[in-house]
């Protein structure tokens, strides 16, 4: 399912406006070719609400908001059953001022990285990260030791960045086992070949010590216990006349 436009709702500003110094909101909504549109309700460039449409609601992702803007939320369904027919007029409008236009590509870049240093049977959550693709149609698959896996799997809704890609978020629950691989794969049509990152336990490494350090810690020990018995016994001697 790729986009085939991606555009910011301005006029919205006008008729939603949420005054304050210390946050910046937004609309931006996107056209798919299977009908559907996307509008999500922007904060601080974090997806603050997305607009469930078979549900007729607003779906809040972000804690803490102010009640300011929770109380926007009737505006914010009233402009995104608005942005409906709007989308795909502008759709319709960009397909007919050039059909022939090669639709955008861009392929991910992707990390692996876990929220905890890894220790051996201590649970923890692995991250892989799909940053800076277009369309936004991604598939995410991990597996240990080779065999897929399902279970303790969960994909992040899709985020907009500022150039007009997305990034997206698959996490992967787990206790980590010394010698076990963990591997996330992304799929998406840009890119020519699947995109593997891998992640292994780390062994922590033991501190050795040379013969050569050994034998010179010692002989400054035993330096200086004869040099604390030497003025000991010399404190010790009668004072002479």
């Amino acid at each position: 399912m790729a986009p085939a436009a991606i555009l910011p709702i301005l006029f919205t500003l006008a008729v939603c406006t949420v005054a304050t110094p210390s946050h910046e909101f937004r609309y931006s909504y996107a056209c798919y070719e299977s009908n559907d549109v996307r509008v999500d309700f922007v904060v601080d460039d974090d997806v603050g609400a997305y607009v469930d449409f078979n549900k007729e609601e607003i779906v809040w992702s972000v804690r803490d908001l102010p009640k300011y803007v929770k109380h926007k939320k009737k505006c914010v369904f009233a402009i995104a059953k608005f942005s409906l027919a709007q989308c795909h007029s502008t759709l319709g409008v960009a397909k007919k001022a050039d059909p022939n236009t090669p639709k955008r590509q861009e392929a991910p870049d992707v990390f692996i990285y876990s929220r905890y240093d890894g220790e051996d049977g201590v649970v923890n959550t692995l991250y892989c990260r799909a940053a800076h693709f277009y369309p936004p149609t991604i598939n995410f698959t991990w597996t240990v030791n080779g065999a897929e896996v399902t279970e303790g799997v969960s994909d992040l809704r899709y985020r907009h960045d500022r150039d007009g890609t997305f990034h997206k978020i698959s996490t992967l629950r787990f206790t980590p086992r010394e010698g076990d691989s963990y591997s996330c794969t992304v799929e998406h049509q840009a890119a020519p070949r699947p995109l593997t990152r891998s992640w292994e336990l780390k062994e922590k490494k033991q501190i050795s010590v040379s013969p050569a350090a050994v034998f010179l810690g010692v002989s400054l020990v035993l330096c200086l216990m004869g040099i604390t018995i030497g003025v000991f016994f010399y404190n010790k001697q009668p004072n002479r006349p």
